[in-house]
C-alpha cells in the first residue's frame, strides 16, 4: 500500500522541478522567456482548469 505522501510526492517531483530552472545560469529575460514557455505548456496540459 503506498503511503498518500509518497504518491503526492511521486508526482510533485517533476512537476516543481519544471518551475525551478538553473535561474543562476540565466539572465533576466532569458528566465523570463523560459517561464512564460513553462506556464504555457502547463496551460496547456491542464487546459487552463483552475482549483478553486
Amino acid at each position: 500500500m503506498t503511503i498518500p505522501a509518497q504518491r503526492f510526492l511521486s508526482a510533485f517531483g517533476p512537476i516543481s522541478d519544471h518551475f525551478r530552472p538553473q535561474r543562476h545560469r540565466l539572465c533576466a529575460s532569458d528566465y523570463r522567456a523560459l517561464m512564460k514557455e513553462r506556464f504555457g505548456t502547463w496551460n496547456d496540459i491542464t487546459a487552463g482548469n483552475r482549483v478553486a
